[in-house]
């Protein structure tokens, strides 16, 4: 699975507080899924709480392979007041599963 790991500050650079860490993956093949989470500073762990919804993982198994990632991307907005055209990537992970 690769991930691609981005920080978005949500409109406050100083308020390190308010910031969101977030990955996109998918395995990047044909028939995969996208997912999107919320994850941890700095470990990078998956923020991922069934009982919560506006903390699970979210995955999108209908528009697969990594390069329609983008169009699943409007529930960042709603989801985690999050706007990705302001993100910053900051790494990308090959993780197994």
């Amino acid at each position: 699975m690769v991930d691609c790991i981005y920080l978005n500050k949500r409109g406050k650079p100083m308020d390190t507080s308010a910031w969101a860490s977030y990955r996109v993956s998918s395995f990047g093949a044909f028939g995969d899924p996208i997912e999107l989470c919320l994850v941890g500073w700095p470990t990078f762990q998956d923020i991922d709480e069934i009982v919560s919804p506006d903390k699970a993982v979210v995955v999108n198994p209908f528009d697969t392979g990594y390069a329609s990632a983008y169009p699943n991307l409007a529930v960042l907005k709603s989801k985690w007041n999050i706007e990705h055209q302001d993100e910053d990537l900051i790494g990308v992970r090959v993780r197994e599963i």
